[in-house]
């Protein structure tokens, strides 16, 4: 089967990353021998990375965003303006090595598979700083919440998405169909700005039958707190992340028994979380209390 590649990266003031790295996908992309287009969404970038863009790689298709809106809206416009059937969705602090699609696309061929990820080397200042390899999780309820357990040993062909299962959390790298990422509706954007919309897509995707792939011969390096961190304070991005975490449990737990501990550990952490001083458990609570309304009837 013949597939088309279109590499989407969403992107917010990411000049310097982008220079460094598309210069590694275009490797990889021509390696890999098929036809393929890149795209970068800006997400109202205020660096000059779309004069940089337009100067250092004149091939890329640029869209705009008229107004910052946050990961899952900016790569949606990619996911629906993009021409070929396989996309891969990165993001601007992502090495590729050469082999990256030549190992990967060929899972495409079973038509039931939505996305493949392959191992994500993090690091901190080079890529000898290795500070883990993100692989596949378990997806496991706690206290109340749904989690994901990154230690554990990949057993083939064990994704279910059911709690308690093997997943996959696609993360800042992964390859997906087309044709599926568009009747999944792409990401969801109750998620946006930032987290936990890769978790749902591949949640998503699973209870709708569809395989997810884990292939450790597709290797990236991904530069730790090089990009939302730079942008955002820690108290904004724990706020948010708490937020979606609410969200993320709401939207998949299942029975009597999983709401239950949810409500119990909820109720008791609102009775006691003031004793902590700690006001940003509140604060993600009324959030993602709003956020779903909100959507709901949106």
């Amino acid at each position: 089967m013949k597939h088309t590649i279109s590499v989407i990266l969403p992107n917010y003031n990411g000049k310097s990353l982008l220079l460094s790295n598309i210069p590694s996908i275009v490797t990889a992309l021509e390696n890999s021998k098929y036809d393929f287009e890149i795209i970068v969404v800006d997400d109202c970038s205020t660096d000059d990375s779309v004069d940089m863009l337009k100067k250092e790689f004149p091939f890329v298709r640029i869209i705009i965003n008229e107004t910052n809106q946050g990961f899952s809206y900016t790569c949606n416009r990619g996911i629906f303006s993009a021409r070929n059937s396989i996309l891969c969705i990165v993001n601007t602090d992502v090495t590729f090595t050469p082999t990256y699609f030549t190992q990967g696309i060929k899972y495409f061929d079973d038509k039931n598979v939505f996305a493949l990820k392959g191992n994500i080397i993090n690091y901190q200042n080079n890529t000898n700083e290795v500070v883990s390899i993100e692989k596949t999780a378990k997806l496991f309820i706690k206290r109340g919440f749904l989690r994901f357990d990154k230690k554990v040993e990949h057993i083939p062909n064990s994704f279910t998405g059911e709690i308690g299962g093997e997943f996959v959390l696609l993360g800042c790298c992964f390859l997906c169909d087309r044709h599926k990422a568009i009747e999944l509706k792409g990401f969801d954007e109750i998620y946006s700005p930032f987290y936990w919309e890769d978790s749902d897509i591949s949640l998503r995707a699973l209870r709708k039958g569809y395989k997810l792939v884990y292939e450790p011969s597709c290797v990236v390096y991904h530069k730790t707190s090089s990009t939302i961190p730079n942008f955002r304070s820690s108290t904004k991005i724990k706020l948010v992340s708490n937020r979606n975490k609410f969200i993320f449990t709401w939207k998949y737990l299942k029975g009597i028994k999983q709401w239950s501990s949810h409500i119990f550990y909820t109720l008791l952490n609102v009775a006691t979380r003031w004793v902590l001083l700690d006001w940003k458990y509140y604060v993600a609570f009324f959030n993602a209390l709003v956020r779903v309304i909100k959507f709901k009837y949106k």
